[in-house]
C-alpha cells in the first residue's frame, strides 16, 4: 500500500473547537463540539485518543455539547514521566471539567477512560449529572483476579508473572517503528477496519497508535479502580455496557455494579471488548435510552 492511499493525519470537523488547558503543569488537549445541549465528557481507553470517538461523538452532538479530550501520554495531551494512576486520572478530568466551567457533566468513557469515570464518580459524587462506562478496566481486571484465585490453569507455572507495563511499551514502540501506511497492513486492529471498508477509523486508530507516549505504560503498574472499595461511593445514576461474556462473568458484574446504588449492567451480546464498534446500533440504542432517562 502506498502512502498516497493511506490517509494523513485524520482532520478534525470544521464545526468543532479545538482547544486545550493546563491541569497542574499538564496541557491536556480536547474537542468540542459546542451548543445548547448539556456537557457530555468523554474518556478514551488505553491505546485510543479523543478523536477515535469521532463516530460516537458524531452521533450525540446533535443533543450535547461533547468534549472528547485526549488523556495525558495520549494525542496532542503533554506526556510527563509520571501521574497515571487512578487519582491523577480523575485529577486530570476534574481539572479538564473545572477549567472549561462545565456543570452538570454527563462522563462517559471507555476501557481506561471507563475507569476513569467511575473513579471520578466515586471521589466526587455530587459532580456528574450521570456516568457510562464501556467495558471498564476495573471489571475486566477484577474477573481477571477472581478467575486466577479461583482456577488454578491461570498460575504461571514458573513463578515469574506477567509485565503487562513492559508488554504495552513494547508493543508502543513496535508501532513507532512503523509508518502509517505500514500499520494499515501490518497491525492486524487497523488492517480489519481498512479491509471492512471504515478506513476513517482505521485511519483515526493509527494517528493515535503513533501520538501514544510509552509513558503511559505506567497506568498498567498504577493499577484500576477497586470495585468493591469504590463503587458503593458512587451517587450518580450510572450504566454499564459490557461486552458479550460468560455466564461467570456476568455473574461476577451483577456482584459488583449490584454495589451502585444507581445502577444499569446491559451485557451486549456479540460485542468485544470494543463494544461501540463491535456492536454500534445495538450500544447506541441502550446509551440513548439512558441518556432519556436522567
Amino acid at each position: 500500500m502506498s502512502n498516497t492511499e493511506v490517509p494523513l493525519e485524520s482532520p478534525v470537523p470544521d464545526r468543532w473547537e479545538e482547544g486545550s488547558v493546563d491541569v497542574d503543569g499538564v496541557r491536556l488537549h480536547y474537542t468540542r463540539t459546542g451548543g445548547d445541549g448539556p456537557p457530555l465528557v468523554v474518556a478514551h481507553g488505553v491505546f485510543d485518543d479523543g478523536p477515535c470517538r469521532t463516530p460516537l461523538v458524531r452521533t450525540l452532538e446533535g443533543d450535547y455539547d461533547v468534549i472528547a479530550f485526549d488523556a495525558r501520554g495520549h494525542g496532542r495531551s503533554d506526556a510527563p514521566d509520571a501521574g497515571y494512576g487512578v487519582a491523577d486520572r480523575v485529577a486530570d478530568l476534574t481539572g479538564l471539567i473545572d477549567a472549561l466551567d462545565l456543570t452538570d457533566a454527563i462522563l462517559l468513557g471507555h476501557s481506561m477512560g471507563g475507569d476513569t469515570v467511575l473513579a471520578t464518580a466515586a471521589a466526587h459524587p455530587d459532580l456528574p449529572r450521570a456516568v457510562v462506562a464501556v467495558d471498564p478496566a476495573c471489571l475486566l481486571a477484577h474477573n481477571e483476579e477472581r478467575r486466577d484465585e479461583n482456577d488454578e490453569s491461570g498460575v504461571d507455572e514458573d513463578g515469574d508473572g506477567d509485565d503487562p507495563a513492559a508488554g504495552v511499551r513494547d508493543q508502543i514502540l513496535w508501532w513507532h517503528d512503523h509508518s502509517k501506511a505500514e500499520l494499515f497492513e501490518a497491525d492486524e486492529e487497523i488492517a480489519g477496519h481498512a479491509a471492512a471498508g471504515d478506513r476513517d477509523l482505521a485511519s483515526l486508530l493509527a494517528d493515535a497508535r503513533l501520538r501514544v507516549s510509552p509513558n503511559i505504560a505506567a497506568v498498567f503498574e498504577e493499577g484500576w479502580l477497586d470495585p468493591a472499595e469504590r463503587f458503593p461511593e458512587i451517587t450518580a445514576p450510572t450504566l454499564i455496557l459490557r461486552a458479550d461474556v460468560d455466564e461467570r462473568a456476568r455473574d461476577l458484574d451483577r456482584e459488583r455494579v449490584d454495589l451502585i446504588d444507581d445502577a444499569r449492567l446491559v451485557h451486549v451480546d456479540g460485542a468485544g471488548h470494543c463494544v461501540f464498534r463491535d456492536r454500534r446500533e445495538t450500544a447506541t440504542r441502550e446509551l440513548r435510552a439512558f441518556l432519556d432517562e436522567v
